[in-house]
């Protein structure tokens, strides 16, 4: 037998269950053991579990119980998201707390209940990259357009840096399902010559729709940490008065000299 190979093969048992751990189903903690069982119920946001004694793990899967208590009686007002998605609620009209799920039932997942008074911050970023498109040339070479064509890819994301959560520090929401991905436009001027027009992403509505929902959800979450109404209540310009009209001014007298031509 291989020095060690016996520690490999031996039987450890589940530090918060007490269950048998089996082969390759040890989750290592700071000061013990955790079986796959009790590691899946830990929050998906969770991301320091090695480094986690048994106590704080025990602690994370009571709260982890609590909040799937509360989700039965907890629903949404809002969502926004293409694939992970938002869901808002909203009390007396007030943004007051919300879950990131891309499971289609989020209490069955035990998504966690964020107050938004927890919210730190909330910001959006839109990461954008791009690549040059090219064409095989009547020798097989891949060339540049003429002019050049670019392809814009997008990523659509929310971040939230989160207090008062013991095992929750930052989330981050994808608001896109797939990459959006966008190439220049080019067009022929009147008199027929081509040109490239100076890409711009909000010339295209997917592009738009998305950076409209992220922004909505951004305000969202401003209003809640606030303690305001979603939608906002718009104070009503009121109209300028009509100017009064103006009186044309009688002709100028003759100065003594008249203009024959």
């Amino acid at each position: 037998m291989l020095y060690g190979e016996g520690k490999l093969f031996e039987k450890k048992e589940c530090s918060i269950c007490g269950g048998e751990i089996g082969l390759l189903g040890n989750r290592k903690l700071e000061d013990g053991n955790c079986c796959k069982e009790c590691a899946g119920k830990l929050s998906p946001w969770f991301d320091d579990r090695r480094s986690s004694t048994i106590e704080q793990i025990k602690a994370q899967l009571a709260a982890r119980e609590e909040n799937r208590q509360q989700l039965q009686t907890w629903n949404h007002d809002q969502v926004y998201g293409q694939w992970q998605k938002i869901y808002i609620r909203r009390v007396d009209g007030v943004p007051e707390s919300f879950v990131i799920c891309s499971d289609s039932n989020y209490k069955n997942a035990n998504a966690d209940i964020i107050p938004i008074r927890n919210v730190v911050t909330c910001e959006v970023d839109i990461q954008e990259s791009h690549e040059e498109l090219k064409q095989k040339n009547a020798e097989g070479q891949m060339v540049s357009y003429k002019p050049p064509r670019y392809e814009y890819s997008y990523e659509f994301y929310i971040r939230f840096a989160i207090s008062g959560i013991d095992y929750i520090d930052d989330m981050r929401l994808r608001m896109n399902r797939s990459t959006l991905k966008l190439e220049t436009t080019r067009g022929f001027s009147g008199r027929g010559t081509m040109f490239s027009q100076a890409f711009d992403p909000m010339h295209y509505p997917e592009y738009r729709e998305l950076q409209n929902d992220c922004e909505t959800v951004r305000e969202i979450i401003e209003c809640g940490r606030q303690g305001q109404a979603w939608p906002p209540v718009r104070t009503q310009v009121a109209a300028a008065p009509a100017a009064s009209p103006v009186t044309p001014a009688a002709p100028a007298a003759p100065t003594g000299w008249i203009c024959e031509c």
